[in-house]
């Protein structure tokens, strides 16, 4: 099984990291913007707004992940038919990546709430003083002094995300681990032990490359930060 193995499923095993990178990458950045608007409301004042927000956050961090996949796979359909929209020829992964996103938003926001915390606001007073409008000191002196403190937390969830992705194929979105499971099933169970192993070992290296980023980055915050000390 192993010469097998290194001659026809890792090759279509590396064929599907750029799906799964997919997976990854567009929950991230879509739950970044989402998690950024939510955090701002989470941050102000306590109207309905607030509210709405806090419940939305409680639910999707309250239940499992797979139940929320399986409810936005089931339902969305079932709620865009109820306005005359047919959206079941909709690829399994656009609704991995909504659901995805849902959750991820509300992690996302707690992340960046809690490093907005701990940032010292009297660095925010002193952006306004010297001439800032809202908008610039939110962009230069919020938002960078957020990521900042909340980068090592921020690590950890993408790193988790990423291994989310796995879960994708229990809708039918073909990633690695659903290539994986699918060749599996073929072989009617022959091999799985080095297929699976084969797939754990070029996720370990996709989180660990992602881990150095992060790390890098961190880094880089710092030195900065030493700088114009």
């Amino acid at each position: 099984m192993p010469s097998d193995l290194m001659q026809t499923v890792v090759p279509g095993l590396i064929e599907h990291i750029p799906i799964t990178l997919v997976y990854w990458f567009v929950p991230s950045v879509l739950s970044l913007l989402f998690g950024t608007l939510l955090c701002i409301v989470r941050v102000g004042r306590h109207n309905v707004l607030y509210w709405i927000c806090t419940i939305y956050i409680s639910f999707f961090r309250g239940t499992p992940g797979i139940v929320q996949i399986y409810l936005v796979f089931f339902g969305l359909p079932k709620l865009f038919w109820i306005f005359g929209i047919d959206i079941n020829d909709w690829s399994a992964g656009i609704y991995f990546i909504i659901a995805t996103t849902m959750n991820l938003s509300c992690f996302m926001c707690e992340t960046l709430r809690g490093g907005y915390v701990g940032m010292d606001k009297g660095q925010i007073e002193t952006g306004l003083s010297i001439g800032f409008s809202r908008t610039q000191n939110f962009f230069r002196v919020i938002a960078p002094q957020t990521l900042k403190v909340a980068i090592l937390n921020l690590k950890n969830l993408e790193i988790d995300v990423l291994k989310d992705t796995s879960v994708a194929f229990t809708i039918g979105a073909v990633e690695m681990l659903g290539y994986a499971k699918g060749v599996i099933a073929a072989s009617y169970g022959s091999g799985q032990l080095w297929i699976l192993g084969a797939a754990a070992v070029i996720y370990f290296v996709m989180c660990t490359v992602l881990e150095i980023v992060f790390t890098l980055i961190s880094h880089r915050m710092e030195r900065y930060e030493r700088r114009v000390a």
